[in-house]
C-alpha cells in the first residue's frame, strides 16, 4: 500500500511520462475514456466538472464529442499548464478537498484516477452536492501513490455505498469505471453490516449467508 504525495510529485510525473503528453487516442487510458463517453451519452449532461483533470486529454476528447460546457481542476500546476496549451477549455488549479470548488452545481462530476491517491476520499465525495451524477474510476492494483485499491466490485461498493448510489461498474484493464449518483445514505443495522443500499429481509440475509458458507466450503475442498 502506498501513500499520499504532494503536488510536486505529480508535476514531475506529468512532465516525465510521455503518455500524458500524447493525443488522447494514443493514451493507454483511451479505452477507459471511451466508457466514460458512453456513460455521458446516456446521461446527456448540460455541464461537467472534472476533478483531477490532469493534462487535459480527456477534456479534449469531451470537446470533440460535443461536451463543451466543462470545467476541470487539478492540484498539479504543471498539469494545468499543459492542459491549457492542449485545448481551449476552462482549467484551473484546485485541491479536491476544498469545499469552495463545488459551490456551482454541475450535472456530472468526473473523477478518474483520483480517489485512490487521497486519504480523505470520502470527504471529496461529501463535497459534491447530493443528486449529482458521478463517473469515477478506481484501480485494481497497488502502486506507490495508491493509498487504497480494490480487488473486486464488492469491495468498491463497500467503501462507497454510503456516498454513492452506484449503478454501473465496468472493469477495463486495471480499472473499475463506475457510474452513480451522489447521495448520503443512512443504512439500517443490516444494511450497515452488509455494506449495501439494498433492502435486507431475513430470507435474503439467510440466502446470502448460505451462499458464502457454500463458497468457502468449495474453496477448502479444492
Amino acid at each position: 500500500m502506498g501513500k499520499e504525495f504532494p503536488p510536486s510529485y505529480y508535476d514531475s510525473h506529468f512532465l516525465e511520462n510521455r503518455h500524458f503528453q500524447v493525443h488522447y487516442k494514443d493514451s493507454p487510458y483511451y479505452v477507459a475514456w471511451t466508457q466514460v463517453i458512453r456513460f455521458l451519452k446516456r446521461i446527456k449532461p448540460d455541464s461537467i466538472l472534472e476533478i483531477g483533470c490532469g493534462t487535459g486529454q480527456l477534456a479534449e476528447y469531451l470537446r470533440d464529442e460535443g461536451f463543451t460546457n466543462y470545467e476541470g481542476f487539478d492540484f498539479a500546476h504543471e498539469a494545468i499548464n499543459m492542459a491549457r496549451k492542449r485545448v481551449n477549455m476552462n482549467f484551473y488549479w484546485g485541491n479536491a478537498l476544498d469545499k469552495g470548488l463545488y459551490r456551482k452545481n454541475f450535472a456530472v462530476v468526473i473523477c478518474l484516477e483520483v480517489l485512490e491517491h487521497i486519504e480523505q476520499d470520502l470527504q471529496v465525495l461529501e463535497n459534491i452536492p447530493p443528486g449529482t451524477e458521478i463517473i469515477f474510476s478506481v484501480p485494481n492494483f497497488d502502486a506507490p501513490s495508491h493509498v487504497r485499491w480494490f480487488t473486486s466490485p464488492r469491495q468498491l461498493k463497500k467503501r462507497y455505498f454510503r456516498n454513492i448510489d452506484i449503478r454501473d461498474i465496468v472493469p477495463i484493464g486495471n480499472l473499475f469505471i463506475c457510474r452513480g449518483t451522489i447521495g448520503k445514505f443512512k443504512p439500517d443495522l443490516m444494511q450497515g453490516l452488509l455494506a449495501t443500499r439494498e433492502e435486507i429481509k431475513l430470507a435474503s440475509f439467510i440466502a446470502r449467508l448460505r451462499h458464502r458458507i457454500k463458497n468457502k466450503l468449495k474453496i477448502k475442498s479444492l
